[in-house]
């Protein structure tokens, strides 16, 4: 007869597998370990959802929200190991995104539950971000109007459903989903913006020269700056954060 196994047993085996990955999510570490290490977040990742599609059956709140945790803070780690795998390779706007991604899903773990470990990571992702990458300023923020969407949880409409958008049912994020773009009518820059994703990635130099935000190098493009700086960016950022 199988012996099912407890969630104490579940949560001591995720402990230990932190602890393993957190000693490769620096910098100086291999990179071909730090590759490994993503790997097998992504497989402990897979598990997790299965023991929480079971508790979901079983009509478990209280295991299928703890799972849920489990799976935001893996896929934090996940998505720190790659911050690191992309700075090495100077893909620093990818690295960026990585890091954003991160910090959301360690926002979202905290919406479950508040331990030493959990606040080290925010911590932790808070000092890769002062010590890697610039201080943005200004963000763009696009003004756009959009559908109500569906409801995450019920598949309805969301103005139609019951839930609440960004409280966890049964190990579930409450999100606004399939919503349609109707219109974008302007992006202005603002100090603290929805999307963090949405950066300024080129500014203008002397003579017009655009410069890359990340490496401050010239990128050989050259604009007509008569009007005043110019600026690109990121308007709009689909992120597909693992919530269900």
């Amino acid at each position: 007869m199988n012996k099912r196994i407890t969630l104490d047993e579940i949560r001591e085996s995720y402990d230990d597998f932190i602890d393993s990955c957190q000693k490769f999510n620096y910098l100086t570490r291999s990179e071909s370990i730090q590759r490994e290490k993503i790997k097998e977040c992504e497989e402990y990742i897979r598990v997790v959802k299965s023991y929480k599609s079971q508790a979901i059956t079983d009509k478990n709140e209280d295991a299928s929200g703890f799972l849920f945790h489990m799976q935001c803070m893996l896929n934090a780690m996940r998505s720190s190991l790659i911050v690191w795998v992309n700075v090495k390779g100077e893909k620093y706007n990818e690295a960026w995104n990585s890091l954003i991604d991160a910090q959301e899903y360690v926002e979202v773990a905290l919406k479950i539950e508040e331990y030493d470990g959990v606040i080290n990571m925010r911590f932790h992702l808070d000092s890769m971000e002062n010590a890697i990458f610039p201080g943005w300023k200004l963000y763009n923020s696009p003004g756009h109007t959009e559908t109500i969407g569906k409801c995450s949880i019920c598949g309805k409409i969301f103005s139609k459903c019951d839930h609440i958008e960004d409280h966890i049912y049964m190990g579930r994020l409450c999100r606004r989903v399939d919503r349609k773009i109707i219109d974008v009518y302007h992006s202005a820059l603002v100090e603290n913006p929805k999307d963090r994703r949405c950066i300024i990635t080129k500014h203008s130099g002397d003579g017009g020269r655009m410069i890359d935000y990340f490496t401050w190098e010239e990128t050989g493009e050259v604009k007509d700056h008569e009007n005043g700086k110019i600026v690109e960016g990121i308007i709009l950022s689909l992120n597909g954060l693992d919530l269900d």
